[in-house]
C-alpha cells in the first residue's frame, strides 16, 4: 500500500474535522498522522481488504462508534510484476481482489451508510492511476493497468448510479502518475536498483501533491462534480489588458501576439478559452458551420498555442503553462446529432493537448500543457447554440444545476498553483446532477 501517500492525505483531511477509517495500515503510522494542531480525530482500524468479512466488520464498527461514513477515500492498491503471457495467477487474483473488488465493496458499504442516514452530500474518492487511462509498454504492469482501467469504469459507473438514485453524493477518480512512495520498491522488491532508477529517470510527484488534489476535490462547491466575478477588481494586483481579435483570422492572432511582445515582452501563460458550437448534424449540416467550428476550436487554438510557446522559448521561459479549455464533449459522444461535429472538434482538443505535452517533453522544457474539460456551464453558450429556440436554451439550464463560470476559473487557478514538477493533464468536471 502507499502508506506515505495515505499519511499525507490523512494529515490534510484531518484539518476538515473528519473521522478517517482505513485499511492496510499500522498503528505506529496512524499515531504519526495524529497532530494536536488539527481538529480532526484519527481512528485506526486494521483490515485485510482481500477479505470481505473484515471490510464489513470495519464498516459495522464505524457505524457503532461514529454512526457512519460521509467521505470514503479508496486508497488501497497494489501491483505485482506479473506479465500477461507468463504471470502467476495468484498475483493477478491478488491485484483484482484489492484494486477492484475491495474498492467496490468499500464504495458500496460507504454509499449504504450514507443512504441510511440520509447523507446527501457525501463523497467517494477512488485513488486511481494514469495506468487507468493509458497502457504503457511495460509488460510487468499490464495486468495492473487492467485493474486501474477497471477503476476508471467503476468510478464513472458509480457516478451514473448515484445520479439514477437522485442523490448529490459525488464520485471522483484521482489519477496520478509516478509518485515518490514505497510503491516502486514493493513492485520491484527483487531489484532495488530498478525501483530507484524509476525515480531517478523522472522527477516524480510527491505524496503531498496527490493529497492536495484530494482536498481540492473535497473543497469543491456542492454542485460541482471533479468545479462570476468581474475580471477587473480594485482588490486584485493584476492588470487586465483587452485586445480585440478574430480567431478565425491568423493575421489578427499574429498581430495580437506582436502587440503583447511589444507592450509586455511576451506570454508566460496562455489560456485558450475561445470555443463555439453550431447545431450542424453530420448528415445535413452546413459546411460553413463545420468550417467555423474547426477554425475557432482547433486551428485558432493551435495557432495561439504555437505562438505562446515561441514567445516563451525566445525568452527562455521554462516554467510557462498552456491551458486549453476543453469540454466533457472531448471525452464522450452524446446521442445528439446537432452536437456531433462540435464534439469532434473537442476530441481534437484532447488529442492536441496530449500531443503538445509530448512535444514539450521532446524539447526538454518544463512548460506544461493542461486540458480542463467542464460539462454544462451556465454561460451564454446554450443561448447561442439554440439561438433559434430560446425556450430550448433556457431548458438546458433548468433541468439541473450546471457548473458556474467561477467553478471553471477555480480549476484554472488550481492547475496554475500546482508545483513545477506536477503535470496535470486533464481536469474533468461536471454538475453533480448532470447525467
Amino acid at each position: 500500500m502507499q502508506n506515505g501517500l495515505l499519511k499525507l492525505i490523512l494529515i490534510l483531511v484531518l484539518k476538515f474535522t473528519i473521522f478517517i477509517f482505513f485499511s492496510f495500515w499500522f498503528q505506529k503510522l496512524a499515531a504519526e498522522c495524529q497532530n494536536a494542531n488539527h481538529p480532526g480525530v484519527l481512528v485506526p482500524f486494521k483490515c485485510d481488504v482481500t477479505k470481505e468479512e473484515e471490510i464489513l466488520a470495519m464498516f459495522a464498527a464505524i457505524k457503532k462508534q461514529h454512526k457512519g461514513v460521509d467521505v470514503c477515500i479508496n486508497n488501497a492498491g497494489l501491483a505485482h510484476a506479473e506479465p500477461l503471457i507468463n504471470g502467476k495467477t495468484s498475483g493477478w487474483k491478488n491485484m483484482m481482489d484489492v484494486n477492484v473488488l475491495a474498492l467496490s465493496i468499500c464504495a458500496r458499504e460507504a454509499y449504504q451508510s450514507m443512504k441510511e442516514r440520509n447523507v446527501d452530500d457525501g463523497h467517494i474518492i477512488n485513488m486511481n492511476s494514469l495506468c487507468g487511462h493509458q497502457v504503457f509498454s511495460l509488460a510487468d504492469a499490464h495486468f495492473y493497468s487492467a485493474t486501474k482501467y477497471a477503476v476508471t469504469a467503476l468510478t464513472e459507473g458509480l457516478r451514473q448510479e448515484l445520479r439514477a438514485e437522485n442523490t448529490h453524493i459525488r464520485a471522483t477518480c484521482i489519477s496520478p502518475g509516478v509518485v515518490e512512495t514505497e510503491f516502486m520498491s514493493r513492485f520491484y522488491n527483487d531489484s532495488p536498483e530498478k525501483a530507484a532508477g524509476i525515480y531517478a529517470a523522472v522527477k516524480p510527484m510527491k505524496a503531498i501533491d496527490v493529497a492536495s488534489a484530494v482536498t481540492y476535490v473535497l473543497s469543491a462547491p456542492p454542485h460541482v462534480q471533479k468545479l462570476a466575478a468581474e475580471c477587473q477588481s480594485a482588490g486584485h494586483p493584476g492588470v487586465l489588458v483587452p485586445f480585440k481579435c478574430d480567431l478565425t483570422k491568423e493575421e489578427e492572432i499574429l498581430s495580437m501576439f506582436a502587440a503583447i511582445k511589444e507592450q509586455h515582452k511576451g506570454v508566460d501563460v496562455c489560456i485558450n478559452n475561445a470555443g463555439l458550437a453550431h447545431p450542424e448534424p453530420l448528415l445535413s449540416g452546413k459546411t460553413s458551420g463545420w468550417k467555423n467550428m474547426m477554425d475557432v476550436n482547433i486551428l485558432g487554438l493551435s495557432i495561439c498555442t504555437r505562438e505562446a510557446y515561441q514567445s516563451m522559448k525566445e525568452r527562455n521561459v521554462d516554467d510557462g503553462h498552456i491551458i486549453n479549455i476543453n469540454s466533457m464533449s472531448g471525452h464522450r459522444v452524446l446521442p445528439s446529432a446537432s452536437t456531433h461535429f462540435y464534439t469532434a472538434t473537442k476530441f481534437a482538443v484532447t488529442a492536441l493537448t496530449e500531443g503538445l505535452r509530448q512535444e514539450l517533453r521532446a524539447e526538454k522544457t518544463h512548460i506544461r500543457a493542461t486540458s480542463i474539460s467542464p460539462g454544462l456551464v451556465e454561460t451564454e453558450f446554450a443561448s447561442r447554440f439554440y439561438k433559434e429556440n430560446p425556450d430550448k436554451a433556457a431548458g438546458a439550464y433548468s433541468a439541473y444545476k450546471p457548473l458556474e463560470a467561477i467553478d471553471v476559473a477555480n480549476a484554472v487557478t488550481y492547475v496554475l498553483r500546482a508545483p513545477p514538477h506536477v503535470q496535470i493533464g486533464d481536469v474533468l468536471m461536471q454538475g453533480t446532477e448532470q447525467a
